[in-house]
């Protein structure tokens, strides 16, 4: 008994509506079952962080008019930047300006906020960092527990393990908002 042609072309199609419907469903079940980490940077959402963007670097300008402000973190030494939000976690490979900011262990961040009309340290700062992974934030460390003392704010944070990291966060004087974010690596 001799097969038809048309039944070979038959089977044919059915083979390869089958295998791509199967793709199709594949590929629906792999996308639903991937977690999704929600990015918040500047500790807030991204809605509002791609809603405001302009408005928080203009506070960020009129912050910086006012005060002039040091992170030193683990003895490197950064102003209140926000560059680093454009950069992929590649740059880090590369000479990068933050790169080995952080260490696995204890870290120490201090902080000085100077007014820059008196040249006085400013004393009633509130300060928010977060120190998240850069691909999953189920390991966020929120860093607000600063003690001011002599001129500065200071607090440690625990990194628990090495990798790249995300250090972003806010800082409030006086109803002013200042903005910061920085790519770094622990090493």
């Amino acid at each position: 008994m001799k097969v038809k042609k048309y039944r070979l072309w038959l089977l044919f199609f059915f083979l390869i509506f089958g295998f791509t419907f199967g793709m199709i469903i594949w590929t629906i079940k792999s996308t639903v079952s991937t977690p999704v980490y929600e990015d918040n940077s500047f500790l807030s959402s991204y809605h509002i962080v791609d809603s405001d963007y302009n408005s928080m670097m203009s506070d960020n300008q009129k912050f910086l008019r006012k005060y002039e402000i040091n992170f030193n973190i683990n003895g490197h030494n950064v102003g209140l930047v926000v560059k680093d939000i454009f950069l992929g976690q590649r740059s880090l490979e590369k000479e990068h300006i933050h790169r080995d900011f952080l260490k696995v262990g204890d870290n120490t961040i201090k902080v000085s906020i100077i007014d820059k009309s008196s040249s006085k340290a400013i004393s009633n700062a509130k300060i928010e960092l977060l120190l998240t992974r850069a691909i999953e934030n189920n390991g966020d460390i929120d860093i607000k527990d600063f003690i001011f003392k002599d001129n500065l704010y200071s607090t440690t944070a625990k990194v628990p393990f090495k990798g790249h990291w995300n250090l972003t966060g806010r800082v409030i004087v006086n109803n002013m908002r200042g903005y910061f974010f920085i790519k770094t690596n622990s090493k």
